[in-house]
């Protein structure tokens, strides 16, 4: 029977910028949304969710894709060790049921630049990393009778990730999809640099 390998094709924006850290206060959700990927830059997808992510278990959980040879512990650890301060996030969607396709766009606040590439740079280790435990393979299912004579199935899914940090924030983005997506998911990210760019310059 044919196989196919699950492609991982992971993206690293390496930019960074130099900031002051300031104190270890909490910085709460909601002044941080302002930082995150307006949803008008995405056409069109929809805003599905917001995310608090105040809490380093609910980030792991909700806003990080992780190898499954990464326990979530190792992650909520490095975080923690790093000093977070809040962080927010918001899951954009297109379509619906099989045929859906989400963004999960994130933003946290560390004390100062150091803490947000240090964290910027364990995500990006694990990118490299296969997403699966052991070989990433699966088996195509026959088309359905009746289909269409010719049709074939769609390209094969592959996870895109990036991220990247202006002084003491870390931004990043996930998404699930097929080769198709490469385009815009590069173009996507060079307009969530753009704009937490323009942030950092008009919010304290």
């Amino acid at each position: 029977m044919k196989r196919q390998l699950l492609v991982g094709a992971c993206l690293s924006a390496g930019f960074a910028a130099t900031g002051c850290g300031g104190g270890g206060s909490k910085v709460s959700s909601a002044s941080l949304r302002g930082r995150l990927l307006p949803v008008a830059s995405a056409p069109g997808f929809g805003l599905q969710r917001t995310l608090d992510w105040s809490d380093p278990v609910n980030l792991v959980g909700e806003g990080l894709s992780l190898p499954q040879i990464t326990h979530p512990s190792e992650a909520i650890k490095e975080f923690k060790d790093a000093h977070l301060r809040g962080g927010a996030g918001e899951v954009l969607a297109n379509g619906s049921g099989f045929n859906a396709t989400e963004v999960v766009v994130g933003v946290a606040r560390f004390n100062g630049a150091a803490d947000a590439n240090r964290v910027r740079d364990w995500m990006h280790r694990q990118d490299l990393h296969q997403p699966c435990f052991s070989q990433c393979i699966f088996a195509p299912g026959a088309l359905p009778p009746g289909a269409p004579r010719g049709a074939r199935v769609g390209p094969a899914p592959a996870n895109y990730l990036a991220e990247f940090t202006i002084g003491p924030y870390l931004y990043w983005a996930v998404l699930h999809g097929d080769a198709s997506a490469k385009a815009r998911f590069e173009q996507g990210v060079k307009l969530y640099y753009a704009h937490a760019k323009q942030a950092s310059l008009t919010r304290a």
